[in-house]
Protein backbone atom coordinates (compact mmCIF):
# COMPACT_ATOMS: atom_id res chain seq x y z
CA UNK A 1 0.00 0.00 0.00
CA UNK A 2 1.46 3.34 -1.06
CA UNK A 3 1.59 6.08 1.57
CA UNK A 4 2.47 9.76 1.58
CA UNK A 5 5.95 8.79 2.80
CA UNK A 6 6.49 7.08 -0.54
CA UNK A 7 5.41 10.08 -2.60
CA UNK A 8 7.74 12.63 -4.08
CA UNK A 9 8.60 16.19 -3.15
CA UNK A 10 7.78 18.96 -5.56
CA UNK A 11 4.85 20.68 -7.23
CA UNK A 12 1.55 18.91 -7.29
CA UNK A 13 -1.27 18.25 -9.69
CA UNK A 14 -0.20 20.44 -12.59
CA UNK A 15 3.18 18.74 -12.75
CA UNK A 16 1.84 15.19 -12.39
CA UNK A 17 1.05 15.11 -16.07
CA UNK A 18 3.81 17.32 -17.37
CA UNK A 19 4.16 15.22 -20.51
CA UNK A 20 0.36 15.23 -20.84
CA UNK A 21 0.22 19.02 -20.94
CA UNK A 22 2.58 19.22 -23.89
CA UNK A 23 0.43 16.70 -25.77
CA UNK A 24 -2.98 18.32 -25.27
CA UNK A 25 -2.87 20.38 -28.44
CA UNK A 26 -2.13 17.21 -30.41
CA UNK A 27 -5.14 15.54 -28.82
CA UNK A 28 -7.56 18.11 -30.25
CA UNK A 29 -6.36 17.54 -33.80
CA UNK A 30 -6.53 13.77 -33.53
CA UNK A 31 -10.02 13.76 -32.05
CA UNK A 32 -11.56 15.77 -34.89
CA UNK A 33 -13.98 17.34 -32.42
CA UNK A 34 -17.59 17.25 -33.60
CA UNK A 35 -18.50 20.71 -32.31
CA UNK A 36 -19.28 23.18 -35.11
CA UNK A 37 -16.39 25.16 -36.50
CA UNK A 38 -15.79 28.32 -34.51
CA UNK A 39 -17.99 27.14 -32.16
CA UNK A 40 -29.11 23.46 -3.26
CA UNK A 41 -27.85 23.41 -3.52
CA UNK A 42 -26.01 20.44 -4.74
CA UNK A 43 -23.29 21.29 -2.32
CA UNK A 44 -19.86 22.83 -2.59
CA UNK A 45 -17.37 22.43 -5.39
CA UNK A 46 -14.20 20.44 -4.80
CA UNK A 47 -11.11 22.34 -3.71
CA UNK A 48 -8.48 22.16 -6.49
CA UNK A 49 -5.76 23.67 -4.30
CA UNK A 50 -6.30 20.98 -1.70
CA UNK A 51 -6.00 18.29 -4.35
CA UNK A 52 -2.83 19.87 -5.66
CA UNK A 53 -1.36 19.81 -2.16
CA UNK A 54 -2.35 16.19 -1.67
CA UNK A 55 -1.31 14.63 -5.00
CA UNK A 56 2.38 15.30 -4.57
CA UNK A 57 4.75 14.08 -7.27
CA UNK A 58 7.39 15.65 -9.50
CA UNK A 59 8.77 14.64 -12.90
CA UNK A 60 11.46 12.42 -11.45
CA UNK A 61 8.97 10.72 -9.17
CA UNK A 62 6.50 10.17 -11.99
CA UNK A 63 9.25 8.80 -14.21
CA UNK A 64 10.28 6.38 -11.48
CA UNK A 65 6.71 5.12 -11.10
CA UNK A 66 6.42 4.61 -14.86
CA UNK A 67 9.77 2.81 -15.07
CA UNK A 68 8.75 0.50 -12.24
CA UNK A 69 5.44 -0.28 -13.95
CA UNK A 70 7.10 -0.93 -17.30
CA UNK A 71 9.59 -3.31 -15.70
CA UNK A 72 6.79 -5.13 -13.84
CA UNK A 73 4.92 -5.58 -17.14
CA UNK A 74 8.04 -6.81 -18.95
CA UNK A 75 8.01 -3.91 -21.41
CA UNK A 76 11.10 -3.20 -23.49
CA UNK A 77 12.10 -0.83 -26.25
CA UNK A 78 10.99 -3.49 -28.70
CA UNK A 79 7.42 -3.37 -27.35
CA UNK A 80 5.13 -1.44 -29.67
CA UNK A 81 3.93 2.00 -28.60
CA UNK A 82 0.30 0.89 -28.36
CA UNK A 83 1.16 -2.24 -26.37
CA UNK A 84 3.17 -0.15 -23.92
CA UNK A 85 0.29 2.31 -23.56
CA UNK A 86 -2.23 -0.51 -23.03
CA UNK A 87 -0.08 -2.12 -20.34
CA UNK A 88 0.41 1.15 -18.47
CA UNK A 89 -3.27 1.99 -18.74
CA UNK A 90 -4.24 -1.38 -17.25
CA UNK A 91 -1.88 -0.78 -14.34
CA UNK A 92 -3.26 2.74 -13.94
CA UNK A 93 -6.81 1.36 -13.80
CA UNK A 94 -5.77 -1.16 -11.16
CA UNK A 95 -4.09 1.59 -9.13
CA UNK A 96 -7.19 3.78 -9.46
CA UNK A 97 -9.42 0.95 -8.21
CA UNK A 98 -7.03 0.47 -5.27
CA UNK A 99 -7.16 4.25 -4.69
CA UNK A 100 -3.43 4.65 -5.22
CA UNK A 101 -4.13 7.96 -6.88
CA UNK A 102 -0.62 9.32 -7.23
CA UNK A 103 0.56 6.14 -8.94
CA UNK A 104 -2.53 6.00 -11.17
CA UNK A 105 -2.11 9.62 -12.23
CA UNK A 106 1.51 9.13 -13.28
CA UNK A 107 0.70 5.97 -15.26
CA UNK A 108 -2.31 7.49 -16.99
CA UNK A 109 -0.16 10.46 -17.97
CA UNK A 110 2.47 8.29 -19.61
CA UNK A 111 -0.17 6.11 -21.30
CA UNK A 112 -1.85 9.23 -22.69
CA UNK A 113 1.45 10.43 -24.13
CA UNK A 114 2.03 7.06 -25.80
CA UNK A 115 -1.51 6.88 -27.22
CA UNK A 116 -1.07 10.32 -28.76
CA UNK A 117 2.22 9.17 -30.28
CA UNK A 118 0.40 6.17 -31.76
CA UNK A 119 -2.43 8.36 -33.07
CA UNK A 120 -5.09 6.80 -30.79
CA UNK A 121 -7.02 9.88 -29.68
CA UNK A 122 -9.99 8.05 -28.15
CA UNK A 123 -7.88 6.09 -25.69
CA UNK A 124 -5.86 9.21 -24.99
CA UNK A 125 -9.05 11.00 -24.06
CA UNK A 126 -10.07 8.08 -21.82
CA UNK A 127 -6.79 8.48 -19.94
CA UNK A 128 -7.34 12.21 -19.62
CA UNK A 129 -10.88 11.67 -18.28
CA UNK A 130 -9.67 9.11 -15.76
CA UNK A 131 -6.97 11.48 -14.57
CA UNK A 132 -9.48 14.30 -14.14
CA UNK A 133 -11.79 11.94 -12.24
CA UNK A 134 -8.98 11.15 -9.82
CA UNK A 135 -8.36 14.85 -9.37
CA UNK A 136 -12.02 15.50 -8.51
CA UNK A 137 -12.23 12.63 -6.03
CA UNK A 138 -9.01 13.73 -4.33
CA UNK A 139 -10.26 17.33 -4.23
CA UNK A 140 -13.56 16.21 -2.69
CA UNK A 141 -11.89 14.08 -0.02
CA UNK A 142 -8.84 16.25 0.57
CA UNK A 143 -8.56 16.98 4.31
CA UNK A 144 -6.24 14.91 6.49
CA UNK A 145 -7.27 14.09 10.05
CA UNK A 146 -5.15 16.93 11.44
CA UNK A 147 -6.63 19.40 8.96
CA UNK A 148 -10.17 18.28 9.74
CA UNK A 149 -9.57 18.58 13.50
CA UNK A 150 -8.46 22.16 12.90
CA UNK A 151 -11.62 22.86 10.90
CA UNK A 152 -13.80 21.40 13.65
CA UNK A 153 -12.02 23.47 16.29
CA UNK A 154 -12.68 26.61 14.27
CA UNK A 155 -16.41 25.89 13.86
CA UNK A 156 -17.01 24.38 17.30
CA UNK A 157 -14.55 26.07 19.70
CA UNK A 158 -16.69 25.33 22.77
CA UNK A 159 -16.73 21.57 22.10
CA UNK A 160 -13.96 19.55 23.75
CA UNK A 161 -11.08 18.25 21.67
CA UNK A 162 -12.02 14.73 22.72
CA UNK A 163 -15.56 15.15 21.35
CA UNK A 164 -14.31 16.62 18.08
CA UNK A 165 -11.94 13.69 17.65
CA UNK A 166 -14.77 11.26 18.41
CA UNK A 167 -16.86 12.84 15.63
CA UNK A 168 -14.25 11.87 13.09
CA UNK A 169 -14.53 8.24 14.15
CA UNK A 170 -18.30 8.08 13.66
CA UNK A 171 -19.37 5.64 10.93
CA UNK A 172 -21.42 8.44 9.36
CA UNK A 173 -18.43 10.79 8.94
CA UNK A 174 -17.55 10.93 5.24
CA UNK A 175 -14.01 9.73 4.61
CA UNK A 176 -11.98 7.93 1.98
CA UNK A 177 -8.63 6.20 2.26
CA UNK A 178 -6.48 6.97 -0.75
CA UNK A 179 -2.73 6.71 -1.16
CA UNK A 180 -2.85 4.83 2.14
CA UNK A 181 -4.06 7.85 4.13
CA UNK A 182 -7.59 8.61 5.38
CA UNK A 183 -8.94 11.84 3.90
CA UNK A 184 -12.16 13.58 4.93
CA UNK A 185 -14.90 15.30 2.97
CA UNK A 186 -14.39 19.04 3.34
CA UNK A 187 -17.96 19.65 4.51
CA UNK A 188 -17.83 17.33 7.52
CA UNK A 189 -18.06 20.25 10.00
CA UNK A 190 -21.24 21.64 8.43
CA UNK A 191 -22.78 18.20 8.01
CA UNK A 192 -22.37 17.46 11.70
CA UNK A 193 -24.65 20.42 12.41
CA UNK A 194 -27.25 19.34 9.88
CA UNK A 195 -27.41 15.88 11.46
CA UNK A 196 -27.88 17.19 15.01
CA UNK A 197 -30.55 19.87 15.52
CA UNK A 198 -29.15 20.87 18.93
CA UNK A 199 -25.70 21.36 17.41
CA UNK A 200 -27.21 23.26 14.46
CA UNK A 201 -28.90 25.67 16.85
CA UNK A 202 -25.52 26.61 18.33
CA UNK A 203 -24.69 28.25 14.98
CA UNK A 204 -26.46 31.66 14.90
CA UNK A 205 -25.75 32.30 11.23
CA UNK A 206 -27.25 29.00 10.12
CA UNK A 207 -30.31 29.47 12.33
CA UNK A 208 -31.02 33.01 11.14
CA UNK A 209 -30.75 31.97 7.47
CA UNK A 210 -33.19 29.10 8.01
CA UNK A 211 -35.60 31.32 9.93
CA UNK A 212 -35.64 33.81 7.07
CA UNK A 213 -36.35 31.05 4.53
CA UNK A 214 -38.98 29.41 6.74
CA UNK A 215 -40.88 32.67 7.21
CA UNK A 216 -40.93 33.25 3.46
CA UNK A 217 -42.03 29.72 2.53
CA UNK A 218 -44.59 29.34 5.33
CA UNK A 219 -46.49 32.31 3.91
CA UNK A 220 -47.50 30.12 0.95
CA UNK A 221 -49.56 27.83 3.19
CA UNK A 222 -52.39 30.35 3.07
CA UNK A 223 -52.39 30.18 -0.73
CA UNK A 224 -52.69 26.41 -0.59
CA UNK A 225 -55.64 26.63 1.79
CA UNK A 226 -57.48 29.08 -0.49
CA UNK A 227 -56.72 27.36 -3.80
CA UNK A 228 -59.44 25.77 -5.91
CA UNK A 229 -59.07 22.11 -6.98
CA UNK A 230 -59.49 23.02 -10.63
CA UNK A 231 -56.75 25.68 -10.60
CA UNK A 232 -53.41 24.28 -9.32
CA UNK A 233 -51.30 27.14 -10.67
CA UNK A 234 -51.43 30.55 -9.00
CA UNK A 235 -50.74 33.92 -10.65
CA UNK A 236 -47.09 33.64 -11.78
CA UNK A 237 -44.22 35.73 -10.50
CA UNK A 238 -42.03 37.41 -13.12
CA UNK A 239 -38.24 37.14 -13.03
CA UNK A 240 -35.38 38.85 -14.82
CA UNK A 241 -31.84 37.51 -14.31
CA UNK A 242 -28.46 38.06 -15.91
CA UNK A 243 -25.64 35.56 -16.32
CA UNK A 244 -22.11 36.86 -16.73
CA UNK A 245 -18.94 34.97 -17.56
CA UNK A 246 -15.68 36.92 -17.35
CA UNK A 247 -12.60 34.69 -17.71
CA UNK A 248 -9.14 36.28 -17.86
CA UNK A 249 -7.28 35.35 -21.03
CA UNK A 250 -4.40 33.82 -19.07
CA UNK A 251 -6.82 31.28 -17.57
CA UNK A 252 -7.58 29.86 -21.02
CA UNK A 253 -5.50 27.91 -23.57
CA UNK A 254 -4.00 29.49 -26.67
CA UNK A 255 -5.71 27.07 -29.06
CA UNK A 256 -8.59 24.64 -29.37
CA UNK A 257 -12.33 25.11 -28.96
CA UNK A 258 -13.95 25.88 -25.60
CA UNK A 259 -17.49 24.48 -25.59
CA UNK A 260 -19.87 25.97 -23.00
CA UNK A 261 -23.43 25.07 -22.00
CA UNK A 262 -25.14 27.74 -19.88
CA UNK A 263 -28.24 26.80 -17.80
CA UNK A 264 -31.56 28.30 -18.89
CA UNK A 265 -35.15 28.06 -17.61
CA UNK A 266 -37.42 25.76 -19.61
CA UNK A 267 -41.11 25.88 -20.50
CA UNK A 268 -42.72 23.34 -18.17
CA UNK A 269 -45.81 23.12 -15.97
CA UNK A 270 -45.68 26.13 -13.67
CA UNK A 271 -42.96 27.92 -15.66
CA UNK A 272 -43.43 29.68 -18.99
CA UNK A 273 -42.87 32.82 -21.05
CA UNK A 274 -39.13 32.13 -21.13
CA UNK A 275 -37.16 34.51 -23.32
CA UNK A 276 -33.59 35.64 -23.76
CA UNK A 277 -33.66 39.40 -24.19
CA UNK A 278 -29.95 40.19 -24.54
CA UNK A 279 -26.82 38.24 -25.54
CA UNK A 280 -23.31 39.65 -25.86
CA UNK A 281 -21.53 38.58 -27.98
CA UNK A 282 -23.60 36.54 -30.43
CA UNK A 283 -20.50 35.42 -32.34
CA UNK A 284 -20.22 32.15 -30.44
CA UNK A 285 -23.85 31.07 -30.86
CA UNK A 286 -24.44 28.21 -33.31
CA UNK A 287 -27.61 26.52 -31.93
CA UNK A 288 -30.94 27.91 -30.74
CA UNK A 289 -31.57 27.79 -27.02
CA UNK A 290 -33.29 24.59 -25.83
CA UNK A 291 -35.93 26.14 -23.55
CA UNK A 292 -38.72 23.93 -24.94
CA UNK A 293 -36.88 20.64 -24.33
CA UNK A 294 -35.98 18.46 -21.32
CA UNK A 295 -33.08 20.71 -20.34
CA UNK A 296 -32.64 24.41 -20.93
CA UNK A 297 -29.24 25.33 -22.34
CA UNK A 298 -27.56 28.10 -24.28
CA UNK A 299 -24.58 26.62 -26.13
CA UNK A 300 -21.52 28.56 -27.19
CA UNK A 301 -18.41 27.40 -29.05
CA UNK A 302 -15.44 29.69 -28.51
CA UNK A 303 -12.37 29.27 -30.78
CA UNK A 304 -9.42 29.96 -28.49
CA UNK A 305 -7.10 30.83 -31.36
CA UNK A 306 -9.33 33.81 -32.24
CA UNK A 307 -9.71 35.09 -28.66
CA UNK A 308 -7.27 37.99 -28.24
CA UNK A 309 -8.47 39.24 -24.85
CA UNK A 310 -10.53 38.09 -21.88
CA UNK A 311 -13.60 35.92 -22.51
CA UNK A 312 -16.64 38.03 -21.64
CA UNK A 313 -20.17 36.70 -22.11
CA UNK A 314 -23.36 38.29 -20.80
CA UNK A 315 -26.98 37.38 -21.39
CA UNK A 316 -30.28 38.28 -19.82
CA UNK A 317 -33.20 35.88 -19.41
CA UNK A 318 -36.77 36.54 -18.33
CA UNK A 319 -39.42 34.01 -17.32
CA UNK A 320 -42.50 33.50 -15.18
CA UNK A 321 -43.05 30.89 -12.49
CA UNK A 322 -46.27 30.09 -10.65
CA UNK A 323 -46.82 28.67 -7.20
CA UNK A 324 -48.48 25.23 -7.29
CA UNK A 325 -51.37 24.17 -5.07
CA UNK A 326 -52.61 20.67 -5.94
CA UNK A 327 -55.65 19.33 -4.14
CA UNK A 328 -55.64 15.63 -4.90
CA UNK A 329 -58.68 13.43 -4.44
CA UNK A 330 -57.24 9.90 -4.25
CA UNK A 331 -60.44 8.47 -5.72
CA UNK A 332 -60.00 10.58 -8.85
CA UNK A 333 -56.47 9.42 -9.64
CA UNK A 334 -56.62 7.46 -12.89
CA UNK A 335 -54.85 4.31 -14.01
CA UNK A 336 -51.38 4.34 -15.48
CA UNK A 337 -50.80 3.48 -19.11
CA UNK A 338 -47.94 1.13 -18.32
CA UNK A 339 -47.03 0.84 -21.97
CA UNK A 340 -46.58 4.58 -22.50
CA UNK A 341 -43.17 6.16 -23.06
CA UNK A 342 -43.67 8.39 -20.01
CA UNK A 343 -44.38 5.45 -17.72
CA UNK A 344 -41.47 3.39 -19.00
CA UNK A 345 -39.02 6.29 -18.72
CA UNK A 346 -39.96 7.42 -15.24
CA UNK A 347 -40.27 4.00 -13.62
CA UNK A 348 -36.88 2.83 -14.90
CA UNK A 349 -33.65 2.59 -12.97
CA UNK A 350 -31.33 5.18 -14.50
CA UNK A 351 -27.95 6.74 -13.67
CA UNK A 352 -28.20 8.49 -10.28
CA UNK A 353 -31.82 7.44 -9.81
CA UNK A 354 -30.78 3.84 -9.48
CA UNK A 355 -33.11 1.15 -8.14
CA UNK A 356 -31.43 -1.67 -6.26
CA UNK A 357 -33.11 -4.76 -4.78
CA UNK A 358 -32.68 -3.19 -1.33
CA UNK A 359 -34.34 0.06 -2.42
CA UNK A 360 -37.22 -1.91 -3.92
CA UNK A 361 -37.67 -3.96 -0.73
CA UNK A 362 -37.70 -0.79 1.36
CA UNK A 363 -40.30 0.86 -0.86
CA UNK A 364 -42.56 -2.19 -0.74
CA UNK A 365 -42.24 -2.37 3.04
CA UNK A 366 -43.09 1.32 3.46
CA UNK A 367 -46.01 1.23 1.03
CA UNK A 368 -47.41 -1.98 2.47
CA UNK A 369 -50.78 -2.88 1.01
CA UNK A 370 -51.55 0.62 -0.31
CA UNK A 371 -52.36 0.48 -4.03
CA UNK A 372 -53.41 4.09 -4.64
CA UNK A 373 -50.31 5.80 -6.12
CA UNK A 374 -51.01 9.12 -4.41
CA UNK A 375 -51.35 7.57 -0.97
CA UNK A 376 -48.43 5.20 -1.57
CA UNK A 377 -46.19 8.12 -2.61
CA UNK A 378 -47.31 10.01 0.47
CA UNK A 379 -46.05 7.15 2.64
CA UNK A 380 -42.72 7.21 0.82
CA UNK A 381 -42.47 10.97 1.33
CA UNK A 382 -43.05 10.53 5.07
CA UNK A 383 -40.41 7.84 5.15
CA UNK A 384 -37.85 10.14 3.53
CA UNK A 385 -38.45 13.18 5.73
CA UNK A 386 -38.54 11.00 8.87
CA UNK A 387 -35.44 8.93 8.08
CA UNK A 388 -33.11 10.92 5.81
CA UNK A 389 -31.13 13.81 7.31
CA UNK A 390 -30.02 16.78 5.28
CA UNK A 391 -26.30 16.84 4.46
CA UNK A 392 -24.05 18.23 1.78
CA UNK A 393 -22.94 15.54 -0.64
CA UNK A 394 -19.62 14.61 -2.26
CA UNK A 395 -21.31 14.93 -5.67
CA UNK A 396 -18.14 15.25 -7.71
CA UNK A 397 -16.89 11.91 -6.41
CA UNK A 398 -20.14 10.08 -7.19
CA UNK A 399 -21.73 8.61 -10.34
CA UNK A 400 -20.32 8.39 -12.98
CA UNK A 401 -17.16 8.51 -10.88
CA UNK A 402 -18.60 6.45 -8.02
CA UNK A 403 -21.81 5.19 -6.45
CA UNK A 404 -25.23 6.46 -7.61
CA UNK A 405 -26.82 9.19 -5.50
CA UNK A 406 -29.99 7.22 -4.70
CA UNK A 407 -27.90 4.29 -3.50
CA UNK A 408 -25.68 6.53 -1.38
CA UNK A 409 -28.71 8.04 0.39
CA UNK A 410 -30.30 4.63 0.87
CA UNK A 411 -27.16 3.28 2.50
CA UNK A 412 -26.24 6.31 4.61
CA UNK A 413 -29.67 7.88 5.30
CA UNK A 414 -28.51 11.41 4.58
CA UNK A 415 -28.28 13.63 1.51
CA UNK A 416 -28.90 17.10 0.13
CA UNK A 417 -31.86 18.33 -1.88
CA UNK A 418 -31.02 16.56 -5.12
CA UNK A 419 -29.86 13.36 -3.45
CA UNK A 420 -32.98 13.15 -1.28
CA UNK A 421 -35.20 13.74 -4.29
CA UNK A 422 -33.38 11.16 -6.41
CA UNK A 423 -33.86 8.68 -3.56
CA UNK A 424 -37.56 9.51 -3.26
CA UNK A 425 -37.89 9.11 -7.04
CA UNK A 426 -36.12 5.74 -6.94
CA UNK A 427 -38.44 4.55 -4.17
CA UNK A 428 -41.50 5.64 -6.16
CA UNK A 429 -40.25 4.12 -9.40
CA UNK A 430 -39.52 0.82 -7.71
CA UNK A 431 -43.23 0.38 -6.88
CA UNK A 432 -44.51 1.56 -10.28
CA UNK A 433 -45.09 5.27 -9.57
CA UNK A 434 -43.49 7.54 -12.23
CA UNK A 435 -41.24 10.08 -10.54
CA UNK A 436 -38.29 12.32 -11.35
CA UNK A 437 -35.85 14.72 -9.74
CA UNK A 438 -36.35 18.11 -11.31
CA UNK A 439 -35.07 21.59 -10.69
CA UNK A 440 -32.20 23.94 -11.20
CA UNK A 441 -32.37 26.85 -8.77
CA UNK A 442 -34.32 28.27 -5.85
CA UNK A 443 -34.72 32.00 -5.23
CA UNK A 444 -35.52 31.86 -1.51
CA UNK A 445 -33.17 34.75 -0.70
CA UNK A 446 -33.43 36.74 -3.93
CA UNK A 447 -30.48 35.31 -5.87
CA UNK A 448 -30.57 31.96 -7.73
CA UNK A 449 -28.94 29.15 -5.73
CA UNK A 450 -28.82 25.49 -6.72
CA UNK A 451 -31.82 23.39 -5.71
CA UNK A 452 -33.60 20.24 -6.84
CA UNK A 453 -36.84 18.61 -5.79
CA UNK A 454 -38.99 15.68 -6.88
CA UNK A 455 -42.15 15.30 -8.95
CA UNK A 456 -44.48 12.32 -9.21
CA UNK A 457 -46.91 11.71 -12.01
CA UNK A 458 -50.60 11.05 -11.31
CA UNK A 459 -53.09 10.31 -14.11
CA UNK A 460 -55.76 13.04 -14.32
CA UNK A 461 -53.49 15.46 -12.41
CA UNK A 462 -50.08 15.45 -14.11
CA UNK A 463 -46.76 16.16 -12.43
CA UNK A 464 -47.08 16.89 -8.71
CA UNK A 465 -44.28 18.73 -6.82
CA UNK A 466 -42.67 17.08 -3.79
CA UNK A 467 -39.83 18.76 -1.87
CA UNK A 468 -38.65 16.73 1.13
CA UNK A 469 -35.67 19.01 1.70
CA UNK A 470 -37.61 22.27 1.87
CA UNK A 471 -40.10 20.53 4.16
CA UNK A 472 -37.49 19.73 6.79
CA UNK A 473 -36.27 23.32 7.12
CA UNK A 474 -38.91 23.60 9.85
CA UNK A 475 -37.17 20.89 11.88
CA UNK A 476 -34.26 23.24 12.59
CA UNK A 477 -36.24 26.33 13.67
CA UNK A 478 -36.30 26.93 17.45
CA UNK A 479 -39.70 27.46 19.03
CA UNK A 480 -42.00 26.01 16.38
CA UNK A 481 -44.87 23.89 17.60
CA UNK A 482 -45.40 20.33 16.42
CA UNK A 483 -48.47 21.56 14.53
CA UNK A 484 -46.45 24.20 12.69
CA UNK A 485 -43.76 21.73 11.75
CA UNK A 486 -46.38 19.21 10.61
CA UNK A 487 -48.19 21.79 8.48
CA UNK A 488 -44.91 22.76 6.81
CA UNK A 489 -44.15 19.10 6.09
CA UNK A 490 -47.63 18.59 4.64
CA UNK A 491 -47.38 21.65 2.39
CA UNK A 492 -44.44 20.36 0.38
CA UNK A 493 -46.22 17.19 -0.70
CA UNK A 494 -48.32 18.50 -3.60
CA UNK A 495 -47.66 22.24 -3.16
CA UNK A 496 -44.79 24.54 -4.00
CA UNK A 497 -43.80 28.19 -3.81
CA UNK A 498 -43.05 30.27 -6.90
CA UNK A 499 -39.43 30.92 -5.86
CA UNK A 500 -38.02 28.44 -8.38
CA UNK A 501 -36.21 28.25 -11.70
CA UNK A 502 -36.51 24.92 -13.51
CA UNK A 503 -33.58 24.10 -15.79
CA UNK A 504 -34.13 20.37 -16.32
CA UNK A 505 -36.95 17.87 -15.94
CA UNK A 506 -34.76 15.11 -14.52
CA UNK A 507 -31.16 14.49 -13.53
CA UNK A 508 -28.46 13.06 -15.81
CA UNK A 509 -29.88 14.38 -19.09
CA UNK A 510 -27.84 14.51 -22.31
CA UNK A 511 -26.66 18.01 -23.14
CA UNK A 512 -27.93 19.86 -26.23
CA UNK A 513 -25.88 19.54 -28.38
CA UNK A 514 -24.49 16.36 -26.89
CA UNK A 515 -21.15 16.50 -25.13
CA UNK A 516 -18.40 14.23 -26.47
CA UNK A 517 -16.62 14.08 -23.12
CA UNK A 518 -17.37 14.09 -19.40
CA UNK A 519 -18.42 17.43 -17.95
CA UNK A 520 -17.72 18.44 -14.36
CA UNK A 521 -21.15 17.47 -12.96
CA UNK A 522 -23.09 15.25 -15.38
CA UNK A 523 -26.20 14.95 -13.20
CA UNK A 524 -27.13 18.65 -13.24
CA UNK A 525 -26.24 21.91 -14.99
CA UNK A 526 -26.19 24.46 -12.18
CA UNK A 527 -23.19 26.33 -13.51
CA UNK A 528 -21.73 26.49 -17.02
CA UNK A 529 -20.82 23.02 -18.24
CA UNK A 530 -17.70 23.06 -20.36
CA UNK A 531 -15.27 20.95 -22.37
CA UNK A 532 -11.95 21.87 -23.93
CA UNK A 533 -9.35 19.33 -24.94
CA UNK A 534 -6.51 21.85 -24.80
CA UNK A 535 -7.10 22.97 -21.20
CA UNK A 536 -4.72 21.68 -18.58
CA UNK A 537 -7.28 22.22 -15.81
CA UNK A 538 -10.88 20.99 -15.70
CA UNK A 539 -12.84 23.57 -17.75
CA UNK A 540 -15.93 23.55 -15.54
CA UNK A 541 -13.91 24.43 -12.44
CA UNK A 542 -12.16 27.29 -14.21
CA UNK A 543 -15.41 28.80 -15.52
CA UNK A 544 -17.18 28.36 -12.18
CA UNK A 545 -14.77 30.82 -10.57
CA UNK A 546 -15.65 33.54 -13.10
CA UNK A 547 -19.43 33.10 -13.48
CA UNK A 548 -22.27 35.01 -11.83
CA UNK A 549 -26.05 34.58 -12.00
CA UNK A 550 -28.12 37.31 -10.42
Amino acid sequence: METHAEQFDGAAWRRVGSSVTAALAVLLVLLAVSAPAGALGLGPAPDPAAAQNALIVDRAGAAALVAEAEAAAGLTRATSTTARADALRRQAQAAQRARLFTRATALYGRALDLYLKAGDALRARACLTATQDIFLVAATYSATRAEMLDALAEMYPSVTAEQRAAWLDLPSTERMRWDGVVHYFDDVPTNLAYRDVALFQTQPGMVSAYEEIYDKLASYEAGAAAAQPWQPYAEPAAYDFTQTLAVPRDQLPASGDLRIWFPLPIEVGPQDNVRITEVTPTTYLHYPESTSQDIGLLYMGVPMGELSGDLNVTFRVKFEHAAQYFKIDPDLVGRYDTGSALYRQYTASHANTKITPSIRRTARRVVGGETNPYLAAQRLYRYVIDNVLYSHMPHFAMYPRGVAESVYVHEHKYGDCGAQSMYFSALCRSVGIPARCTGGFQIFQGTPAGHFWAELYLPNYGWIPVDPTAATIADYIPGLSAAEVGAFHDFFFGNQDDLRLVVQKDTDPPLIPRADGRILLPLAVQMPAALCDTMEEIPGLVLMDHWTFK
